[in-house]
């Protein structure tokens, strides 16, 4: 890879894509959804800006017998693990767990949580695009990128409006 690689990074839509969700992802060459999608007119949507990769989330019943629950994903040297549910409030799902371990990735992008995430956690970056569904709930929104170069990966979290 001769520069950066930048991906958009979206989590628990939950059927909406709001015109800011998608202004965010414009100039991504590909889009990680971590679960929760909706269906698939958001994946459709996403898809006429970059590629997309999607791991299914326990919200996402249409979507479950088509794709994946995890996906590994190796873009030149970096390994990232995508999945919708990581952490569920504490309690870590023993299957990625187990994907953590045998994968060895440098980022895991998850979902199901609703809360933004972009920190170190046992040698690789943990990073939850947070919430990208329907405004007006009171909720924090957010959508992520990745920027992926020769001297690591950068986690980067874009705060979406309320309303």
């Amino acid at each position: 890879m001769s520069g950066e690689t930048t991906l958009g990074v979206v989590a628990d839509s939950h059927g909406h894509l709001c015109d800011d969700t998608l202004r965010a992802m414009q100039g991504v060459e590909l889009i990680l959804h971590a679960g929760d999608v909706g269906g698939p007119a958001v994946l459709e949507r996403l898809s006429a800006i970059a590629p997309v990769l999607v791991a299914v989330g326990n919200g996402d019943p249409d979507l479950a017998n088509q794709l994946p629950w995890e996906q590994r994903v190796e873009i030149d040297e970096h390994r990232i693990l995508l999945c919708h549910w990581y952490d569920n409030f504490g309690q870590i799902h023993p299957k990625v767990a187990r994907e953590l371990e045998a994968f060895r990735p440098h980022v895991l992008v998850y979902g199901h949580t609703h809360e933004a995430v972009n920190e170190p956690h046992d040698g690789r970056l943990h990073f939850n695009p947070g919430y990208s569904g329907p405004p007006g709930l009171g909720r924090p929104r957010s959508v992520g990128r990745l920027h992926l170069s020769p001297e690591g990966i950068r986690g980067e979290l874009l705060e979406l409006p309320t309303r």
